[in-house]
């Protein structure tokens, strides 16, 4: 079962929609992440873009991400992006070099990764309530 899934919905003409996806594994995790677009009736010329993206901090850990395209207006555009992959190597060794160990570095690089998103909420009170939950979980500490 999918940890989460996500109905991106276009009801009204001439609407955009951008959404963003972030989230991380470690260990032996899985995650599959189903997500849709959708498209209503009369939903002509809207756009939608979707961008997920899932870094993954051991060899073990597996991300797939499962976009759905349902259209009944016309004149649409849409596109999205996904990416999971392992940390890249160039930012571990930044941090390595400065002593900092591996499983600290990797942290790091992942709460930085997430806080874009908590900056895209437009709302400070509402990105450091988040950012309360998240870290402990990032940290091992859930």
């Amino acid at each position: 079962e999918p940890a989460h899934r996500t109905v991106h919905g276009n009801r009204r003409p001439h609407a955009a929609g951008d959404r963003a996806s972030k989230n991380a594994r470690d260990e032996r995790a899985r995650h599959a992440y189903p997500r849709l677009i959708r498209f209503s009736r009369g939903a002509h010329k809207t756009e939608a873009y979707q961008k997920v993206r899932i870094p993954l901090r051991s060899d073990e850990a597996e991300a797939n991400s499962l976009p759905g395209l349902e259209i009944e207006a016309d004149d649409v555009r849409c596109t999205h992006g996904a990416t999971s992959g392992q940390i890249e190597e160039e930012e571990l060794f930044y941090l390595l070099s400065r002593g900092i160990p591996r499983k600290d570095s990797q942290r790091l690089i992942v709460h930085g990764f997430l806080e874009e998103v908590l900056t895209r909420l437009g709302s400070e009170a509402v990105a450091v309530r988040l950012s309360a939950m998240l870290h402990p979980k990032v940290d091992g500490k859930h």
